[in-house]
């Protein structure tokens, strides 16, 4: 942030965390048909278990089936990762460019399931998309919410009126992506209600870019 000048005090925000948020249009039928190949996927056995306590994950090679709902999905997280390379944190001008690497693994949850504490080492950012959100008992705060950790370390002494130190809970809609960058530690609060709640993990990497 540059000097101020002139008689009027310049406020500046630093050491943000750069997040992205998006709800699919029309994503109904994206959604179904993403919804019966994780489905079939999880009946044929395990795979997986990396962060979650209960439920169900797949290998991460979700990208290379030939489905079409996952060259839909894949489409969308591509345009995702161009605007965020686009507009890096700090509001300059800087373009980024480079190859796109993109891996990608299901999660199914069911009443009682979570995520325990976690990064994604490996990669530079990091999202989820929202398939189904299942049943929710409505009488459960934060049900399935995820959750980033604050990641500055002397936040536990915050200022008065300014949210530090504590969790950023948000609570998602069907159709919808969350893009972060991977080294913020997240969990996934306790899903309570019936019925699947799948979601879509994912890891963006670039290889071989240049800033412009």
């Amino acid at each position: 942030m540059p000097a101020a000048s002139g008689p009027e005090p310049q406020m500046g925000w630093h050491f943000a965390v750069p997040m992205l948020r998006w709800c699919a249009p029309d994503s109904g039928a994206l959604n179904e048909a993403l919804e019966a190949l994780i489905l079939a996927r999880r009946a044929v056995g395990p795979e997986a278990h990396l962060s979650n306590v209960g439920g169900w994950q797949s290998h991460p090679d979700l990208f290379d089936g030939p489905a079409p709902c996952i060259g839909t999905l894949r489409r969308h997280i591509v345009s995702l990762m161009r605007i965020v390379m686009a507009v890096p944190a700090g509001g300059d001008r800087t373009r980024i460019e480079g190859q796109l690497g993109l891996t990608g693994w299901a999660n199914v949850n069911r009443d009682g399931d979570f995520n325990r504490v976690h990064d994604h080492p490996g990669s530079h950012w990091s999202g989820v998309y929202y398939v189904s959100l299942g049943e929710p008992d409505p009488g459960t705060e934060l049900n399935g919410a995820i959750e980033f950790l604050d990641p500055r370390p002397s936040a536990n002494m915050p200022i008065p009126g300014y949210r530090a130190g504590s969790a950023m809970s948000m609570l998602p809609a069907a159709g919808e992506f969350i893009l972060f960058p991977s080294w913020i530690q997240h969990y996934v609060m306790p899903f309570r209600g019936r019925g699947d709640r799948i979601s879509i993990a994912f890891n963006a990497g670039l290889k071989d870019y240049r800033v412009l």
